[in-house]
């Protein structure tokens, strides 16, 4: 073999190696892309995602605990329900359901210090989200309480408990049906009036949007930060109609409102 041939064979040889080189990381790099687009596993999108409310069917429990934990349990009939016991994630889950709220929260709390919660039903105020809020009288005004700040937005009603007995509910009901048809009789009754033209307009271009379905939050958390960052809490959160009409009935005892005679049919 001459030299001619000795360098063509080897050139042709290192152009193979390059080329199957190229070709095995291009395959690898498919690979990798195919697989990291395709979904994660129930459990992982569940703690990932956090909450799926597009269907409101809810039954879940948020723990605040020390270690972070995850594991599945049985929920009737027969519903996998996926606890994710960290203190951050399980932050995030509890403020992604108060948000979830389309037309009313209805909120019955022993005291409210979280100034990011705070924020959240301001905002939620901002896109007409009715807004009640029963707090214990001797904490409403407690330093580093946030009753004083949502106070000064008049879309947001709070009142103190009025009576002797220590307020010491830790509740919140999102889009329940009795809030929301007293929402919609106000609502009603201001566009007979004519005493929000501009918000008239607006919802007449909307499109109908089809009603939500209701749910509670309740269990050993005050919505403070104290609570959240430091302290062992669980909240049950339930859609179940006979449950969220029990929390319903109990915040109606607790406001004690004088409402308006056609709101006397509800």
């Amino acid at each position: 073999m001459d030299w001619k041939s000795a360098k063509f064979l080897l050139a042709s040889t290192a152009t193979v190696v390059v080329a199957s080189q190229v070709a095995k990381k291009l395959c690898k790099y498919l690979f990798n892309f195919t697989k990291s687009s395709q979904p994660e596993s129930v459990n992982e999108e569940t703690c990932n995602d956090v909450v799926n409310i597009r269907n409101r069917e809810i039954n879940d429990v948020i723990l605040f605990s020390d270690d972070v934990i995850r594991h599945t349990i049985k929920v009737p009939p027969n519903k996998d329900v996926t606890i994710c016991e960290s203190r951050e994630l399980n932050c995030f889950k509890l403020i992604k359901y108060i948000k979830s709220a389309r037309e009313t929260l209805d909120v019955c709390m022993y005291l409210i210090t979280s100034s990011e919660i705070a924020e959240q039903l301001i905002r939620l105020g901002q896109r007409h989200v009715l807004i009640r809020i029963v707090v214990d009288s001797d904490m409403a005004f407690t330093a580093p309480s946030q009753i004083k700040k949502l106070k000064e937005y008049s879309f947001i009603q709070v009142q103190t408990n009025k009576k002797s007995i220590l307020m010491h509910h830790k509740f919140c009901i999102v889009d329940g049906p009795k809030a929301v048809k007293r929402r919609n009789i106000l609502k009603a009754y201001a566009e007979k009036l004519n005493i929000h033209p501009q918000v008239t307009k607006h919802s007449a271009q909307q499109t109908k949007i089809r009603p939500s379905r209701g749910f509670v939050m309740s269990g050993s958390l005050n919505w403070s930060t104290q609570a959240m960052v430091s302290n062992h809490e669980s909240v049950i959160v339930t859609s179940h109609p006979n449950i969220v009409n029990k929390f319903e009935k109990e915040f109606e005892s607790l406001w004690v409102e004088d409402e308006p005679a056609y709101l006397s049919t509800l």
